[in-house]
């Protein structure tokens, strides 16, 4: 095992160098943490960046930590199998010549694929005299379900780039002159989306593989799930459905599969990261009851699955995505009426277009009780009958609602 570890730790023997763009964003937080005793988990859909992020903090801690006190192994390596994480921190500390009571940094990558991770994740916590980085491709909010890890982790989610970083990866930063660039990039961005490896090769078989590791590794592997085909045709239903609300029942009934299955395939998606859902804004019984709008995790995704959805639908997706940081984003319906997404006192309303009307802003017009109103539109910037009008571009590059 020796030789694999130090493969996966470069550093130990040798000059390091990162290359790479920085996600600055998601690096400062983590950083900000290593100082604290929480376990940090990192989650998000395969491909989304998590190994290249979990290097970059790696790179930047390097800089100043002795090199053979940062430790990264990739958990899913067949050659790890039959050995438990305490067992490779063990052979780890061996190795380097560290005595148990010496500070390190462990970075575990595919943590999901160790059985009891996160009862050795807490023993690792318990025994102290390390700062764990774990990171997975399933979903590791489960881990927030059992005891063993209550109150000592903190949960970062990985989300596609954002229209900012999407610009850096692309070489595509647009300066105060040449702003007028900006519509024609938040049209690529929206039909291209945020998955970094899709980004920069363009290729379609990135997005076809990811679906297919996601659906039928992740999923239907781990979960016995005999019948894969329903697992893409939910999937595909749910993108030619997205912007509208869409029922348990409704999906069973449209491809004739029971409801007890595709309520427990919309569960295993949102815990594999691949969608979200938003309630109904309302009383809990209300928002329980009522149909669910459901959104893909990446806009990029629809390549891969339709043709069968009109570019307004993606831009509401990209629109949701952009507000997703917000805790309890809803739609509202009142009055026969809909308002896309509602949190905080603040509405919003995804209209893309260049011609908006008095009929588009009627239903967030008439709201009531809300401090601010917007409505994203193609390229137009102005005030509509108090309803602010703000062009797709500007609302992704000020995304920090």
């Amino acid at each position: 095992m020796e030789d694999i570890l130090f493969r996966f730790n470069p550093w130990w023997d040798s000059d390091f160098e990162f290359a790479g763009i920085p996600r600055e964003a998601y690096l400062s937080q983590l950083l900000k943490q290593q100082k604290t005793k929480e376990v940090v988990l990192i989650t998000g859909l395969r491909r989304v960046g998590k190994t290249t992020l979990l290097h970059q903090i790696i790179h930047r801690l390097l800089k100043k930590i002795e090199k053979n006190k940062v430790f990264y192994v990739s958990l899913d390596n067949l050659a790890l199998k039959n050995h438990t994480i305490l067992e490779i921190v063990d052979i780890y500390r061996r190795i380097c010549s560290l005595k148990h009571n010496e500070h390190v940094f462990l970075f575990l990558d595919e943590v999901h694929f160790q059985n009891n991770y996160e009862l050795q994740l807490k023993n690792l916590y318990d025994m102290g005299h390390c700062k764990i980085y774990a990171s997975g491709s399933a979903s590791l909010d489960i881990i927030m379900k059992s005891p063993y890890l209550t109150g000592r982790q903190r949960i970062t989610r990985l989300a596609p780039l954002s229209f900012n970083e999407y610009l850096k990866f692309t070489n595509s930063e647009v300066t105060i002159a040449d702003k007028h660039l900006y519509p024609s990039l938040a049209y690529e961005y929206v039909n291209i989306g945020g998955m970094p490896e899709y980004v920069n090769t363009k290729d379609p078989n990135v997005l076809q593989s990811l679906l297919d590791s996601v659906l039928y590794r992740d999923i239907a592997g781990r979960y016995n799930i005999r019948d894969r085909e329903n697992l893409k045709d939910v999937l595909i239903l749910i993108a030619q459905s997205v912007s509208s609300p869409i029922s348990i029942r409704k999906i069973s009934r449209v491809l004739g599969i029971k409801e007890s299955t595709v309520s427990k395939i919309l569960t295993l998606f949102v815990e594999s990261n691949l969608l979200y859902y938003v309630e109904k804004e309302g009383k809990v019984s209300e928002r329980k009851a009522s149909p669910k709008k459901i959104y893909l995790a990446d806009t990029g995704l629809f390549t891969a699955l339709t043709d069968k959805v009109n570019f307004g639908a993606k831009v509401e997706n990209r629109v949701y995505l952009t507000l997703d940081g917000t805790v309890n984003v809803r739609y509202h319906r009142f009055n026969g009426q809909e308002v896309d997404f509602v949190f905080n006192k603040k509405a919003y309303e995804s209209k893309y277009k260049n011609n908006i009307t008095s009929e588009d802003i009627s239903a967030i017009k008439t709201l009531r009780g809300y401090r601010s109103k917007t409505v994203v539109s193609e390229n137009v910037e102005r005030k509509m009958e108090g309803i602010n009008i703000v062009p797709l571009w500007k609302f992704l590059l000020n995304n920090k609602i």
